[in-house]
């Protein structure tokens, strides 16, 4: 029976630097794509790519030759020994190797042969792996590894680079009063948010959320306390995007977004009542709010496999149930049917 390695001692690490990367389930890439052409030409491969593994999937970045999806689930690939051991694996023959016997996936390959090296940060964390497949079984001992080692090193240079270009552009995307994404980061989130959807076939929510009654307290408390107040909330919305691929974001003036991933209708309405929750604990006064306190009014609108909407149309949801919301008296949530 196929027996699953256990992730590495340094998961935990490993998976935070993936994510500052922000490189998980993004288009083509040239810079990646010459590696992976190289890859194939030097061992006359009939498959190579590039693939970043998360705690789930196995995402392909860059793919030259056929016969494997964009994503598969890291459970049912072989580069999850590359990941859990940091080390090169070479299998002469994907169907007779002890290693993968009775592997799920593996009978319904056209390849026989695999080789695979980890992409290592510098704190020895393994984030990707460059593979490399053939039709025919292949003697593993004959089998040279450092052409394949250095094209591991030359891609993990790559994504050293797109990381630090992310950094630069996450300023460009960051919100300045509140600290969370801007409009800018908001629409780049969603975007990658949708196509995530329809390819793994999973739910996606939206929330966009506004204050209640914010100008009537900038005009009686002048901007500098409303600014504060933004800027409690803004730390309210980031504790609330609680796994890597939720967003928060400033919408606009006062209004914000939550941007959840995987995440169906009872999922979304329950961070709406935690978001809700942890304002009415801040206690925060408003003049004329409910209560005297800052209220919020949240519209939820999620998109499932079969009716996944493009970016315009979801958002457009999302507004409609928060004028619902608002409409029904303000400081509670209301879901787009």
């Amino acid at each position: 029976m196929f027996t699953e390695p256990a992730p590495p001692a340094n998961e935990t690490e490993r998976l935070s630097f993936l994510y500052a990367c922000g490189i998980l389930d993004t288009p083509q890439d040239e810079r990646f794509d010459r590696i992976t052409r190289l890859a194939t030409h030097i061992y006359r491969a009939d498959l190579a790519f590039l693939a970043f593994t998360d705690d789930r999937y196995l995402w392909m970045k860059s793919v030259v030759g056929g016969g494997v999806e964009t994503w598969v689930g890291r459970n049912n690939s072989v580069c999850q020994f590359v990941i859990a051991s940091g080390k090169p694996l070479v299998i002469g023959d994907l169907r007779t190797d002890p290693l993968v016997r009775d592997h799920p996936i593996i009978p319904h390959l056209p390849f026989r042969f695999y080789a695979g090296v980890p992409l290592m940060t510098d704190e020895g964390a393994a984030v990707a792996s460059l593979c490399v497949l053939k039709r025919e079984v292949q003697d593993p001992e004959a089998f040279d590894l450092s052409p394949l080692n250095d094209l591991g090193a030359l891609a993990m240079d790559e994504l050293e680079l797109f990381r630090r270009n992310r950094d630069l552009s996450l300023l460009a995307d960051t919100d300045g009063l509140t600290g969370i994404a801007n409009r800018r980061g908001f629409d780049t989130a969603l975007e990658r948010a949708i196509r995530r959807a329809r390819r793994t076939e999973t739910p996606l929510s939206l929330l966009l959320l506004d204050l209640d009654h914010f100008k009537l307290l900038n005009d009686t408390l002048g901007h500098g306390a409303g600014d504060d107040v933004l800027r409690q909330f803004g730390r309210i919305l980031a504790a609330a995007a609680r796994r890597p691929d939720d967003t928060a974001a400033r919408y606009g003036g006062e209004e914000f977004a939550l941007i959840l991933p995987d995440t169906d209708t009872d999922g979304a309405a329950e961070v709406a009542r935690l978001v809700r929750d942890a304002l009415l604990a801040a206690v925060i006064p408003h003049p004329g709010g409910i209560d005297e306190r800052v209220t919020v009014s949240t519209g939820i609108a999620t998109a499932l496999t079969l009716d996944l909407p493009d970016r315009e149309t979801l958002i457009a949801r999302a507004d409609a149930a928060l004028y619902l919301a608002k409409r029904a008296g303000r400081d509670q949530y209301a879901i787009y049917s």
